[in-house]
């Protein structure tokens, strides 16, 4: 039971994560390059704007992919890494709220952040290696 609570937050995590990557990169194409394209911003800024957009994505779709490989194999990564992962999403959760006032963003990874947190505290026990047969 524990195992598949420990399986099931992580995959909620991968999957709020993965859905940010995707509203960051779609709303690139669609809404931020054409606002960027429209502005009269020094190109440092524009550039600026644009790279920080594109992490963000970035960022959000690898450690989501790296939830998803943990759920399946929890000790191909150490349980600290998971947690720190998880604590920085959550200050990534109050700057949102209070720099760029995005509640959706926010909201999922606020879910995801909590999801790992409480996968972190069911980390499964590693198994012991199986014995070495005699040849």
């Amino acid at each position: 039971m524990k195992q598949k609570s420990f399986r099931f937050c992580m995959l909620v995590g991968a999957v709020a994560l993965l859905s940010i990557a995707i509203f960051y990169f779609t709303t690139y194409m669609v809404r931020v390059s054409v606002a960027l394209d429209n502005n009269d911003l020094e190109p440092f800024i524009e550039r600026s704007v644009r790279g920080l957009w594109l992490c963000f994505g970035a960022q959000a779709l690898l450690i989501g992919l790296l939830y998803l490989l943990v759920a399946f194999k929890p000790h191909t990564v150490s349980r600290e890494v998971i947690l720190l992962l998880g604590l920085g999403q959550l200050v990534e959760v109050v700057l949102l709220l209070v720099v760029a006032d995005s509640k959706l963003v926010a909201s999922l990874l606020a879910v995801a952040s909590v999801f790992v947190l409480c996968g972190a505290l069911m980390w499964p026990k590693k198994l012991p290696r199986p014995a070495e047969s005699p040849v």
